[in-house]
């Protein structure tokens, strides 16, 4: 059985919230790490620049793309969660997985970082509750129509909120998941991050 803390009338809120502003600081120091890297003509590329639709769609193409963690019980679409100033906007992410605009996509070599709910606003379950089932060398997919994309769970760790070094780009293929965990009721808020890396498999 999944065990669920009893919900805050404003947990729901002040997660979307907490989420949005680690998000925030994520992307302040995801520029801070490109800028530095841009007298190395070996660096990765610069991020997109930011459009000017804030918040969740889906992600253009012509097939959708999803996301499988067999493991985890884990079959979500993929959306994207777009930059609204300086944070993700995630309000809108429900039971979907969401791709952090700015990390690497599928065209090209990188880090693609996926973002999901480990409960909703209501208690429920998100669509993340169960990453924690993940382990070492388990498959994970991303489809887009028929084609697939496999990796393999290399790495599963906790960091602190404010430890960013997870989104940061890389010049292999890489997939990264992540997610809130251990909440606090005295603080209403989630203590740590769980993060699963995963490398790709050709």
């Amino acid at each position: 059985m999944y065990p669920r803390p009893k919900s805050h009338p404003l947990r729901g809120l002040v997660t979307t919230v907490i989420l949005g502003i680690i998000l925030g600081l994520a992307v302040v120091a995801y520029a801070y790490w490109n800028a530095a890297t841009q007298a190395n003509p070996a660096a990765p590329a610069a991020l997109s620049s930011t459009p000017t639709i804030p918040g969740v769609t889906a992600i253009p193409g012509p097939e959708p793309i999803k996301l499988l963690v067999p493991t985890a019980n884990i079959d979500t679409p993929i959306v994207e969660i777009y930059l609204s100033g300086t944070s993700w906007d995630v309000s809108g992410l429900g039971m979907n997985a969401g791709h952090l605009h700015g990390t690497a996509w599928i065209e090209a070599p990188g880090n693609i970082v996926l973002a999901g709910h480990v409960e909703m606003g209501d208690g429920q379950r998100g669509v993340f509750a169960r990453l924690t089932d993940v382990q070492i060398n388990d498959s994970v997919f991303l489809y887009q129509g028929t084609a697939r994309r496999r990796y393999v769970v290399t790495r599963v760790q906790t960091v602190a909120p404010e430890d960013l070094s997870v989104l940061y780009p890389t010049e292999s293929d890489r997939l990264t998941l992540i997610t809130c965990l251990s909440y606090d009721f005295v603080q209403d808020a989630y203590q740590e991050r769980l993060v699963v890396i995963a490398d790709r498999v050709r």
